[in-house]
């Protein structure tokens, strides 16, 4: 078998069994318009309660609930984002989906990176990740 046989080979195995990750990125992107829609709405504690239990564990939901507060009073809104990349890893606790994203704010722009454990079709957030010059301490 030659090597490009081997690496054609791999890549559909690899698809097969994971289903190239399609739909669990597409539960993941559904998830992220769900996690937005619940911090216009400033529904933190519900975003905190569904979330993996290592999301849980790495802030109580009070310190979330006043990041999350802190980041609305210092970018505003969200208004959009653009998809600026993504991965889907497998494991033995079911497939791991990261999406970054270019957004915009009402006051600035930042790079955010959603964290999304899919099992069974279903995504969890496991982490959010957000950087921005806003945020740094005045």
């Amino acid at each position: 078998m030659t090597r490009r046989s081997r690496l054609v080979g791999g890549v559909l195995l690899a698809c097969l069994l994971g289903g190239c990750g399609g739909k669990s990125r597409d539960a993941a992107r559904a998830a992220t318009d769900k996690f937005r829609a619940r911090c216009f709405l400033g529904s933190y504690a519900e975003i905190y309660q569904q979330s993996e239990p290592e999301f849980r564990a790495s802030a109580t939901e009070e310190q979330f609930e006043k990041m999350m507060h802190t980041l609305d009073r210092r970018l505003g809104r969200f208004l959009s984002g653009a998809e600026a990349g993504w991965r889907v890893n497998l494991g033995t606790g079911g497939k791991t989906v990261f999406l970054g994203y270019k957004s915009d704010f009402e006051k600035g722009s930042a790079n955010e990176e959603f964290i999304w454990r899919v099992k069974d079709g279903a995504p969890s957030l496991v982490g959010y990740h957000i950087n921005s010059p806003l945020l740094l301490a005045d």
